[in-house]
């Protein structure tokens, strides 16, 4: 399968990030993808919390025996009917980013256990915020925002 075959769709936030009921604890199994648009959304690291207005936020996946890259992450999509299919992030982005609707910024919801340090992809024209570490999404329905935690958070910028 093609990269640009992949059904990367359009979902509600929340059924994007897996916050459509109330849960205590993350749930490690979904492996949803897809992007969204929102208005804000908060990367929150274990020392600083940063608002991310106007965000284009894909939801991504990489398998827990993904190969340990410094500078790429192996995602993986489970699709129905078919075999798993396992592509690098930046040939994913440079694919679908100029696909995608504008905003501005990306964020994304993809976990980087090998904490990977991503170069900036050449279809960006906005800055792109990426995790180090898990990432696990939540709604802080106190003051109704959505966040992204992960050890820490890092942002590529257009030059």
């Amino acid at each position: 399968m093609k990269i640009a075959e992949l059904p990367f769709h359009e979902r509600p936030v929340l059924e994007l990030l897996n916050l459509q009921g109330d849960r205590s604890a993350p749930d490690h199994d979904y492996a949803g993808y897809g992007w969204a648009r929102v208005g804000q959304i908060w990367c929150v690291g274990a020392t600083t919390s940063d608002a991310v207005d106007d965000a284009l936020v894909l939801a991504l996946h990489t398998a827990d025996d993904a190969e340990a890259l410094p500078d790429d992450i192996e995602l993986e999509f489970e699709l129905p009917d078919h075999a798993p299919v396992s592509v690098l992030a930046s040939a994913f982005l440079e694919r679908w980013l100029p696909r995608l609707p504008t905003a501005s910024a990306v964020v994304l919801a993809l976990c980087n256990p090998h904490r990977a340090a991503l170069a900036r992809p050449t279809a960006a024209t906005v800055p792109v915020w990426y995790a180090h570490g898990d990432v696990v999404s939540w709604l802080d329905r106190d003051v109704d925002r959505i966040e992204l935690v992960a050890e820490s958070w890092s942002k590529l910028r257009v030059p």
